[in-house]
Parts: C-alpha cells; sequence; structure tokens
C-alpha cells in the first residue's frame, strides 16, 4: 500500500503532467504568501512520519503512513501546451492521503497575478492561487495500470472580481503498461461542462512513451490534444502540443527538465501559448 501511495503522490505532485502510476512523469516574479506559508506546513506536517511504518504498512485508514506531502519549485506552472503562471516561476505543493487503491487531497500552485498583469490575461481573471481537490482509484489489474479521479479546479479570488469562474469539474481516468524499460501510457481526461468559463464541455486526450534509464534517469516523449466546445473565450479553439521529459531522482529529490511546444499556438496566443519552452522544476515528498 506503501508502494502505492507514494506512487500517487508522484502523480499528484505534477498533476499537469498526470498519467497512471507507474508511468507518471506530474510547476515568482510574484510568489503568493499563501503560497509560500503551504508549502512550509506540508513539510513540517509530515516530517515526522517514521520509516518503520513503510516497511510493515499502516494500522488502518487513519494511520499517519496513509499522509504524504510535496513540494515543487518550477520555472513555470505548465499546463497542456499553456501557461498559467506568464511565463514566470511557481511554488506548487499537494497535501495526500492514500489507503489501499483509494486517494484523495489537495494540490495548490502560485500564480502571476492575473488582475494585474492585463498582457497576460486581458480577460481579467482575477486569481493569484489554484487549489484543486480531488479523489480517487488507482490500481493495476491484469499487469496494465489504472487510474479513475474525479477533480475540481478552484481559483480563489476570482469570486471578489466577478469577471469570470474558472472552476472546473473534470474526470481524469488513465491506462498504463510496461514492458521491461519501456512504459506505454494513454490519458482521457472529460470536463462535461464549463472548461475554464467556457460554454462548452471538452476531451483531452494524451499519449505518451516513457524509458527508464540506469541511474534512476527516465525520458519520455508525450502529445496531447485538447478538444473543446464552439462556444469558448479563453481558448479560441482545439489545440495539440507536444513535451519531452528528463527526469532524475537524485538525494531525496525529484527533477524534472521538460520541453514544451504548443503545435497551434496561434489559436490561443503567445502570451498563454508554449511555444518551444524548457521548463525545470525540482520536488521533495515527504
Amino acid at each position: 500500500m506503501i508502494k502505492m501511495l507514494k506512487l500517487n503522490t508522484v502523480l499528484l505532485r505534477q498533476r499537469r503532467h498526470f498519467l497512471a502510476p507507474k508511468f507518471a512523469s506530474k510547476q515568482i516574479k510574484a510568489i503568493s504568501t499563501v503560497g509560500t506559508l503551504l508549502g512550509a506546513l506540508l513539510l513540517l506536517g509530515n516530517a515526522g512520519m517514521a520509516g518503520a511504518q513503510e516497511e510493515e504498512g499502516p494500522s488502518g485508514p487513519l494511520d499517519p503512513a496513509t499522509f504524504s506531502s510535496t513540494l515543487t519549485f518550477t520555472s513555470d506552472y505548465a499546463f497542456r501546451g499553456t501557461t498559467f503562471s506568464a511565463s514566470e516561476p511557481a511554488i506548487q505543493g499537494s497535501f495526500d492521503w492514500g489507503y489501499g487503491p483509494w486517494f484523495a487531497g489537495a494540490w495548490a500552485s502560485s500564480l502571476i497575478n492575473q488582475d494585474v498583469d492585463k498582457d497576460f490575461n486581458a480577460l481579467r481573471g482575477g486569481a493569484n492561487m489554484e487549489i484543486d481537490y480531488y479523489f480517487g482509484w488507482a490500481d493495476s489489474v491484469g499487469g496494465v495500470d489504472l487510474m479513475v479521479m474525479p477533480l475540481v479546479y478552484t481559483f480563489p479570488g476570482q469570486d471578489s472580481s466577478g469577471a469570470r469562474d474558472d472552476t472546473t469539474f473534470e474526470l481524469w481516468t488513465s491506462a498504463g503498461y510496461t514492458v521491461g524499460i519501456v512504459n506505454l501510457g494513454l490519458e482521457i481526461n472529460w470536463a462535461p461542462d464549463e472548461y475554464f468559463d467556457n460554454g462548452d464541455s471538452s476531451l483531452y486526450y494524451k499519449g505518451k512513451v516513457g524509458v527508464t534509464l540506469p541511474m534512476d534517469f527516465g525520458i519520455d516523449v508525450g502529445y496531447g490534444y485538447t478538444d473543446i466546445g464552439d462556444n469558448n473565450d479563453f481558448f479560441a479553439d482545439d489545440y495539440a502540443h507536444v513535451e519531452v521529459g528528463l527526469t532524475k531522482a537524485l538525494l531525496g529529490f525529484d527533477l524534472d527538465l521538460r520541453y514544451h511546444d504548443n503545435l497551434d499556438e496561434d489559436k490561443i496566443g503567445d502570451n498563454f501559448a508554449l511555444e518551444s519552452e524548457v521548463v525545470f522544476s525540482i520536488s521533495r515528498s515527504m
């Protein structure tokens, strides 16, 4: 169970790169004070977890070993070929619970202040922080790693601005299969209504191939496509993106160097699309 909990934590820590547990790859000019305090509390709250419990497994769903947290610093908050931090650094953190195949948690990220950075968001989104809530099931069935996860994106601060409400519900599903050192993954996510304050539902598809390398290195390549309904204002059209990542586990930290390219940047605007950008992230889980 502890192994599955750790895999779920890796998955959720890098929410914007979600895939099934085994092949999950799941980021200041102005970092919010709330984001900084969140990260500190996450680390302090989990510093006392005993290593012996990892060996034996948790005694029940409320055992301290069922809880974990992750803190991430990233050079850009990248999301499906777009930037949610105006190509500026961000701080992110999660607090997670996992027992057997079940998990739940909350994930948060600082954002560039959209209410004052009108060049980034002419629509004046009004939020400078994102908090997402999720629960789900993740397990291996017949050698295939499966995950189903309802997720709600929220953007505190938008309520006061009144300009828009980007609160979005999305159903995440993924499947992965490992052949030797090669990991294959497919992700399909569905938002039934109001995809980031757009008028229609959306579907996101992503395929990914990863290879486990010696010395705790890994490399992966992914292709994603966002299919959006007709009545939208934030995203101008459907679009595709690609990414190539190099990962490394080092001294308890997870390093991620990732190339992003939006193949349809002309459809969604230069200030929002990631055009041939390299993003570096460093994470630590407790």
